[in-house]
Parts: C-alpha cells; sequence; structure tokens
C-alpha cells in the first residue's frame, strides 16, 4: 500500500511539473530588443528591387509579401516593421525572413490582426492560443 501512494504523489508531482513547464513555453515572451527597431515594412517592401525581398519560402515574389502586410494593416495593425536584426545583405540582394506586427489596442481590431498572424505562427509549427494575449507585438519569422 505504502509503495502505491509514493507511486501515485511521485506522478502528481510529475504531472503538475509538465503543467508547469507548458505553461511557462506558452506564455508570450517580450520581444528581443534587436527586434524592435527597422525600416516600415510596407516601404521597405516597395522599395526593394529584390524580386523575393520577404520569406521567399513563404511568399514567393515581394508582391505577394506586399499584399499579406497590407492585410495586417486593413485589419487594424498599428505598425508593422522589418527587423534590422533579420535584414541580410548577401552581396546579390537584400531581404529579410522576418516581421514584428504591432498589435492594436481595440479589442476587435486586436482579434483581427491576431488572427491573421496566428495563422502564420501556426503555419511555422507553433502553439498558439486562438485570443491574443497581452503581448504588445507579434514576431513572425518563417523558416
Amino acid at each position: 500500500m505504502p509503495t502505491r501512494i509514493i507511486v501515485g504523489l511521485v506522478a502528481g508531482v510529475a504531472l503538475l511539473g509538465i503543467y508547469y513547464l507548458e505553461s511557462i513555453e506558452n506564455a508570450p515572451r517580450p520581444l528581443p530588443a534587436e527586434y524592435t527597431q527597422g525600416p516600415e515594412a510596407l516601404g521597405w517592401l516597395r522599395k526593394s528591387k529584390n524580386e523575393s525581398a520577404l520569406a521567399s519560402n513563404r511568399f514567393g515574389e515581394t508582391q505577394n509579401a506586399v499584399r499579406f502586410v497590407q492585410q495586417l494593416y486593413s485589419a487594424g495593425a498599428a505598425n508593422v516593421i522589418v527587423p534590422m536584426a533579420a535584414i541580410q545583405n548577401d552581396g546579390v540582394e537584400i531581404y529579410a525572413d522576418s516581421l514584428v506586427v504591432t498589435l492594436p489596442t481595440d479589442p476587435a481590431k486586436r482579434d483581427r490582426v491576431w488572427k491573421l498572424c496566428a495563422q502564420e505562427l501556426r503555419r511555422e509549427g507553433d502553439k498558439v492560443a486562438d485570443k491574443p494575449g497581452s503581448e504588445e507585438h507579434v514576431l513572425l519569422w518563417w523558416d
């Protein structure tokens, strides 16, 4: 009998530990400082001479990335930037693989923008909530 109790207690503690680790993993993380600065995304994309300036594996041509950023703004995004830390220059072309979306404070707009961001995050394999949390920014990164 005492063995069953000990096994039960150990299993309970293990389950609580797993639950705690999963809650930390899914908690919003602050945006890294190196991702807070960069050019506004639409302007940067429109000025680009690269036919595939943003996440070519996701958008293909730059015009598709422009349409995505326009969707974010149409949904109510407060701002969309290309973080300086994500801009690469390989000597032939300049490109990036990330955007930082500033969520609006208006709840309806916030939900619409979050829906677009969450769709992209899920596409990349991230687990995300159906509704936005308290975060102000969303980092979208395409591998």
